[in-house]
């Protein structure tokens, strides 16, 4: 690792950002410099908008290109001490984006129906689905994360480096305790890596890594349940924590409840999850028949 991409990691570890979106960060700043072959400290505004173009140029979307410009800013600003590199770029604008849409009753049903032979994909799906937990806070999981006496699952380390409590239903709470019995994980961490030897080959001697799994490895299972569960649209970890907070607010639990729950900072975001299902627009009585 060179020195300044160390001390970037260093200065983003002092934010209090994401393990994720430090490395996001990181990864950009990386091709913005690979793109010119020169360290990114010996270029400039003018590199930077024409870069951003270029993104643009090649169709990344607006919620892409915002990332990209954020983690030049953090470069420039902090950890080279050169904020005007970026006080005249504009930051992208954020255009109209595409909610996903929250899973019916028929859904979850088949893809915990598809999980449920395997003990650790189906704990993963539960765990999503029964706490809305963002797929690397669900990565982060340690056993002792989980207490069972309080029926509480604690989220140690949120968006934002915040903690938050979730509650541990007691049907969630033994379908982990399954799962535990059957994998035996060593811990701490409460989804455990494979240790693989190749592709898909895992150590039949020492099948753990001493590392949590991964989000992509999570998105990748989902993936594969979600196709031979017969579902056609595309399924993501955040469509599972959408249809938490659907399901809630649709059961009558008040909006700052479930904020609270997802560790949303405002209301507003959390209304946003507040889609109507496919599945009661279907129960929609005709105006017609009532006549």
């Amino acid at each position: 690792m060179t020195p300044l991409r160390n001390k970037m990691r260093e200065d983003l570890r002092l934010r209090n950002l994401a393990e994720g979106t430090a490395d996001l960060y990181i990864g950009h700043v990386a091709a913005f410099a690979r793109h010119y072959r020169r360290s990114p400290d010996q270029l400039g505004t003018d590199d930077v908008r024409e870069w951003l173009l270029l993104l643009q140029e090649r169709g990344l979307s607006p919620s892409t290109r915002i990332v990209h410009h954020a983690a030049l800013r953090f470069f420039y600003e902090h950890t080279l001490g050169r904020p005007d590199v970026m006080a005249t770029v504009p930051r992208p604008r954020r255009g109209k984006q595409a909610l996903g849409v929250p899973l019916v009753r028929e859904e979850v049903l088949a893809l915990l129906a598809v999980a449920g032979p395997f003990p650790r994909t189906g704990a993963l799906l539960a765990t999503l689905l029964d706490t809305g937990l963002r797929v690397a806070e669900l990565c982060a999981l340690q056993t002792g994360d989980l207490d069972a006496r309080a029926g509480l699952l604690h989220v140690r380390r949120g968006k934002g480096a915040k903690p938050r409590m979730v509650g541990l239903p007691e049907g969630l709470l033994g379908r982990l305790r399954g799962y535990w019995r059957a994998v035996r994980p060593p811990g701490p961490w409460l989804f455990p890596a494979h240790r693989l030897l190749g592709p898909g080959r895992v150590d039949p001697d020492q099948p753990w890594a001493d590392r949590p799994l991964s989000t992509d490895t999570v998105r990748a299972v989902l993936h594969d349940v979600r196709h031979r569960a017969g579902i056609t649209r595309r399924v993501t970890p955040h469509d599972l924590r959408r249809t938490y907070a659907t399901w809630l607010l649709e059961a009558g639990v008040e909006l700052r409840v479930v904020q609270v729950l997802l560790g949303h900072e405002s209301p507003d975001t959390t209304t946003r999850y507040a889609a109507v299902r496919p599945e009661l627009i279907r129960k929609t009585p005709s105006p017609l028949s009532l006549l």
